[in-house]
């Protein structure tokens, strides 16, 4: 977010009415600290995401685009079909989804924002084994939109930087980059395999896909007993597993799901 929006930004932070309110998750049924209007988290999320894509290129390759694309409006169409399913209001989840991809050869990534606003870096399409494992990544992201993480994350950052001052703190930390806490990352996973497997893709690729990306994270850090490669390989670390932290029985947990999801949807898919 640049600078020109940042007295904006704290003008509308102190005049949120800071009043303690609850939401559940769909699919999980958790209940969720949420104190941000969903006007503000919105408005924020403009803010940073056009000022994001105005600062980073987009991919020229429309193949490598409508291949992503596609399988976005299919996770889309995915969550309709769960809301359906189970006879929910989809009213408030009806998303206005984008999504982009940036030509970043280097960086593993994927990220979403809470306005539905999704962007994927061209590595990480190109570590993907084949459409499924997109397919995940895509309903992982899409699981954290739907349940709605970055309201709660703000509402908890809001409970304590707020009450002691830290109002400068919170901004520099809106740029959505910061760890998911273990419970939103378990929630996204669920989320995601449900939502893949609805849109008729192989869900025990998902626990494929995040294998291979452990141990291309431990092939990796196999190299820096070097010191002089320390900088470098940081660097070159794959950022998906910073932003999305990878305790090792993911994948075993994610394969469980898929079976679970598979039979209770087998009708529907």
């Amino acid at each position: 977010m640049k600078r020109r929006y940042f007295f904006r930004f704290i003008a509308s932070l102190l005049s949120i009415p800071i009043i303690s309110s609850c939401t559940k998750v769909p699919v999980t049924n958790r209940t969720q600290l949420n104190l941000v209007p969903d006007k503000f988290i919105r408005w924020i999320s403009d803010n940073y995401y056009y000022d994001y894509l105005d600062d980073n290129l987009l991919i020229e390759d429309q193949d490598m685009y409508n291949r992503v694309f596609d399988i976005g409006l299919k996770i889309q169409g995915a969550i309709k079909k769960y809301f359906e399913i189970k006879n929910l209001d989809f009213t408030k989840y009806n998303l206005d989804y984008e999504i982009n991809v940036v030509d970043d050869k280097r960086n593993l990534n994927a990220f979403a924002m809470a306005n539905a606003k999704v962007v994927f870096f061209r590595r990480i399409i190109e570590f993907c084994e084949n459409d499924d494992q997109i397919a995940a990544i895509m309903g992982h992201e899409m699981g954290h939109v739907i349940s709605k993480h970055i309201h709660e994350r703000i509402s908890h950052r809001l409970t304590w930087d707020v009450l002691t001052l830290g109002v400068a703190e919170i901004f520099a930390q809106l740029g959505f980059f910061l760890p998911w806490s273990r419970k939103q990352e378990s929630e996204a996973d669920y989320l995601g395999v449900v939502f893949m497997t609805l849109a008729g893709y192989d869900p025990y690729q998902a626990s494929t896909f995040w294998n291979n990306l452990d141990k291309y994270k431990k092939k990796v850090e196999e190299y820096k007993s070097n010191e002089d490669l320390i900088v470098r390989i940081k660097r070159n670390l794959p950022e998906f597993t910073s932003t999305h932290p990878s305790p090792e029985n993911r994948g075993k947990k994610i394969e469980k799901w898929a079976e679970e999801v598979q039979k209770e949807f087998q009708d529907y898919i």
